[in-house]
């Protein structure tokens, strides 16, 4: 083989060293315009769909509850709550009592509570059955068997949560909406909770009403006054509303044993003061803290420093 003929196979291996490295590459490639290095094509990753944080495959906690609707007819409302978010809610530390609201208001529990309110109340275009709807939301509730906080037959496990909070001999535990649905029983603070995330599902401004050992919930309307009422509807100002109280659970104390764990309440209507006739302290659901106040002390130095 003479040299020319080795010069070409150089020159072969060569050009096809440059498609390799240069030409192949540059057409996978765009041009930045102006001087500059080469850069590849941005390929963005396929999208991942996002992941339930309940999936519906997830193991559930399931309570069926069986009331009486305003027209008197009887059903049977079928709760499905997912154990982890229970678990949770367990495991969670409860909030300061001007905080209560964000339970009512909890994220978690949203969807659960919405589909609740959906089916114990389904929409209407009908204004004189928006009553109906508001009363059935109210019944549902205030059937719910009470029991103290400070009962064990209060909680599902049969125990005073970890979270529990002990006041001397009293015990106070706020649940969350889907914990006294899964629980199936609760006290005045419960029951008021849970009738405020149902209301509020369904778009109605309420409060909480707060008393020293008792608990209601405050429903904001204008000139209520319902033909059918025997007594005078006592309301409460806040913020320019008029709030009407309605209690959660109410229990006759005739009927039960003494010392009874749990206790069947009975309808209560709206705006009927009874044990609500003192002012109450009122709690927003939507309560945002006030900056806690301060004071900036100046540093004291050694004797002699600098």
């Amino acid at each position: 083989m003479e040299w020319k003929d080795i010069v070409a196979i150089l020159a072969g291996g060569i050009v096809i060293l440059v498609f390799a490295l240069v030409v192949k590459p540059a057409l996978l490639t765009y041009q930045v315009s102006g001087p500059g290095p080469v850069k590849p094509l941005y390929s963005p990753p396929a999208p991942v769909p996002t992941a339930t944080p309940f999936p519906e495959d997830a193991p559930v906690y399931t309570r069926s509850f069986r009331w009486t609707a305003v027209d008197g007819g009887v059903y049977t409302t079928e709760v499905r709550v997912p154990e982890a978010l229970f678990d949770g809610h367990r495991e969670t530390p409860r909030f300061d009592r001007l905080a209560w609201g964000r339970y009512a208001l909890d994220e978690g529990d949203r969807p659960i509570i919405e589909d609740l309110a959906r089916r114990i109340a389904p929409p209407t275009t009908n204004p004189e059955k928006e009553y109906y709807r508001l009363m059935d939301l109210i019944f549902f509730v205030q059937q719910i068997p009470y029991a103290p906080d400070s009962s064990p037959e209060s909680y599902r496990e049969g125990v005073l949560p970890r979270h529990a909070v002990r006041r001397g001999a009293e015990v106070e535990y706020p649940k969350y909406p889907t914990e006294m649905l899964v629980d199936g029983k609760g006290d005045c603070e419960d029951s008021a909770i849970l009738m405020a995330a149902l209301l509020d599902a369904l778009g109605y401004d309420t409060v909480l009403l707060g008393y020293p050992d008792h608990m209601v919930l405050g429903i904001q309307m204008e000139k209520f006054n319902p033909y059918y009422a025997k007594y005078t509807p006592k309301y409460f100002n806040y913020g320019g509303k008029h709030y009407y109280p309605v209690e959660g659970t109410d229990f006759v104390w005739t009927n039960v044993s003494s010392g009874s764990p749990a206790r069947l309440g009975k309808p209560n209507p709206i705006g009927d003061a009874g044990s609500t006739a003192r002012a109450p302290t009122i709690i927003p659901l939507r309560y945002t803290p006030a900056p806690a106040g301060y004071r900036i002390h100046p540093a004291l130095l050694p004797a002699g420093g600098g």
